[in-house]
């Protein structure tokens, strides 16, 4: 459980650096470097989402459900 909470809050910081970066790309300057640090940090956090979730489906903590059971 305590798997599924850090991956549904590393989802929920996701969505706040795309806000964070749309609200960058409206108000700041075009010489600002914050949109592209909004951007790295949300990139960076996909890529980590996506490697606890590989590990977790290694491991067993998140099983895969589909269709075709």
């Amino acid at each position: 459980m305590l798997f599924k909470t850090v991956l549904v809050l590393l989802l929920l910081f996701v969505i706040v650096s795309l806000f964070t970066g749309f609200y960058f790309l409206m108000r700041d300057p075009s010489s600002s470097q914050r949109i592209v640090k909004a951007l790295f940090l949300r990139v960076s956090l996909s890529l980590f989402i996506m490697l606890l979730l590989g590990i977790g489906l290694y491991f067993g903590w998140v099983l895969p459900q589909g269709l075709a059971q």
